[in-house]
């Protein structure tokens, strides 16, 4: 091959004949650090995989601590009950509400539910507030137009009394005076339900160490080995505890957020807001604006985006929920989630755990019941969502395509997975 074939004249090439590039290269300055090839590691390219675990409070209740609303409820009745307040020399625990009221006249089971008593008081079925069939209309209505008696098996008679017992100077009785009595009782009964918390997690025996062992076995479950993906997660609590600071693994930081306030701080208690951020009575006591209020972290790194494009990549590849009651007060946050990792098109999948749980009687769940009354609690779920979607053929068929694709499984949580440490 001659010289022109790389563009070298004939007397540029008789020049160059003879000389060593080898010696000028070893004597010209160097550019780069100096790296010896021996001490680099081979490069590992690991696809990334992103996991969300979602708990209520079915979590906190499995790791030993009485968080739920009933048992809160019946410490305060306790209390209430107790004449000879002088036994307690630091004064009462609590502090008697309106809601005392409100929830003891809510019929069967209902009265332990204090989402669906500010959804009866304010707004019934979704509908707008102070409607003529709310609890707060009737009540209004009893103390507008007193007759100096009350019937007590009417739920409006009961709080009229309370109130008139509680608030005896008060004389004249409007919509805003009793909405305002209604706000700052949630608030009071919202910091009891706090003090009563941090008592229970303080007075709890091995709840750290349950509560390390159960998020490890959810964690783990369907996990994909770490030396083949680089494995994140994410926890999304609706619980106000949390008894262990920090969860991480040997590579990430997990990202752990209390959607609805923390012990130490504020919590809330609230109704779901679709349909009523537009009804300035009602939107106070949705979660939506309370969350407002909160110096929440940046929840965005909870859920990871796919990729535009077709077949989507990336995102959230696995949804996990377990000790969470699937409830409608909380179908806004698993709608934006399910819109943010694409459920419909997407290839994320979703797991619902459940374990039998000791029933009122004492006897042990059987599992068959507990697997019916989760399938019965995510078909709802998904239902609801599908309505959101706006092609209607895909809301129809969203389950049974989860389904086919193998992206939805209602399965119970084993308890012989190995718990690493996520601490």
């Amino acid at each position: 091959m001659d010289n022109d074939t790389f563009g070298l004249s004939n007397e540029i090439g008789d020049a160059l004949k003879g000389l060593n590039i080898a010696s000028v290269l070893d004597n010209m300055p160097s550019v780069t650090p100096h790296f010896d090839p021996m001490l680099v590691e081979p490069s590992v390219f690991r696809q990334s995989w992103h996991q969300l675990i979602v708990i209520g409070n079915g979590f906190d209740l499995e790791c030993g601590l009485a968080s739920n609303f009933s048992s809160f409820i019946k410490a305060r009745t306790i209390e209430f009950d107790n004449l000879n307040r002088e036994q307690n020399a630091s004064g009462p625990a609590f502090t008697e509400t309106i809601w005392d009221a409100i929830l003891s006249s809510m019929k069967d089971s209902d009265w332990c539910d204090i989402e669906g008593a500010i959804s009866e008081w304010i707004a019934p079925k979704k509908g707008r507030s102070k409607a003529s069939g709310s609890k707060f209309a009737k009540t209004l209505h009893k103390l507008m137009n007193p007759t100096g008696t009350y019937d007590t098996t009417k739920a409006e008679d009961t709080i009229a009394l309370f109130l008139a017992n509680h608030h005896p100077y008060q004389r004249q009785w409007d919509s805003d005076t009793l909405l305002q009595i209604t706000r700052e009782d949630l608030s009071t009964l919202e910091s009891d339900f706090g003090n009563y918390l941090l008592n229970e997690v303080k007075t709890s025996r091995d709840y750290k160490e349950n509560v390390r062992r159960l998020m490890s076995e959810v964690i783990l479950d369907q996990r994909p080995s770490i030396e083949d993906y680089d494995v994140e997660e994410s926890i999304l609590s609706f619980n106000y505890t949390r008894a262990v600071k920090n969860f991480r693994t040997d590579e990430h930081d997990i990202e752990y957020v209390n959607i609805h306030g923390k012990l130490g701080g504020e919590i809330i208690f609230g109704i779901d807001g679709t349909n009523r951020m537009d009804d300035s009575t009602a939107l106070p006591f949705t979660k939506t604006y309370r969350l407002m209020a909160l110096d929440l972290p940046d929840i965005g790194k909870l859920v990871q985006i796919p990729s535009s494009g077709a077949p989507l990549a990336g995102g959230t590849r696995l949804i996990k929920f377990y000790g969470h009651s699937l409830g409608e007060a909380d179908y806004s946050y698993f709608q934006a989630i399910f819109d943010s990792v694409k459920l419909y098109e997407g290839d994320t999948r979703l797991i619902f755990y459940f374990r039998p749980h000791q029933l009122s009687n004492g006897q042990m769940q059987e599992e068959g019941q507990a697997r019916k009354e989760m399938m019965d609690k995510v078909v709802r779920l998904l239902a609801a969502y599908g309505l959101t979607l706006d092609n209607q053929d895909h809301g129809k068929n969203l389950i049974h395509k989860l389904l086919i694709e193998g992206r939805l499984s209602v399965r119970l949580l084993r308890k012989d997975i190995r718990c690493d440490s996520f601490m």
